[in-house]
């Protein structure tokens, strides 16, 4: 009995809290690419998308479907390092998207949106 209570010891020892707190993977990759937030995650028209991008690099943001099927592109050379852009998915159909920004050097940060009219 003394040993069944000392292994139970020792397990609850060892056990630790899981944080469950679901969370958003945006795919940062690296510093100079990364898509920092989109809003709203589910939309009917326009997502707003923030980037984290080097002033003065040329990038390409794509729209995709699950498929990587490319819907839409934007190019564009950034003229902060914080960069803002406005994109109407108000002509896709419901559905998953991807959002994809690629730098130069074909560096990818890759968010999810939902298109539900």
């Amino acid at each position: 009995m003394k040993k069944l209570i000392l292994i139970g010891l020792v397990l609850l020892a060892g056990c630790r809290k899981i944080d469950t707190t679901p969370t958003i993977n945006l795919g940062v990759q690296a510093k100079s690419t990364a898509i920092a937030k989109i809003y709203p995650i589910v939309t009917s028209g326009t997502v707003n998308v923030e980037l984290n991008v080097t002033e003065g690099a040329k990038y390409s943001l794509q729209v995709t479907d699950l498929l990587d099927n490319e819907l839409k592109t934007y190019g564009f050379t950034a003229d902060k390092n914080i960069y803002t852009r406005a994109l109407d998915l108000s002509d896709l159909k419901n559905g998953d998207y991807n959002i994809i920004l690629i730098d130069i050097s074909g560096k990818e940060s890759r968010a999810n949106v939902i298109v539900k009219k």
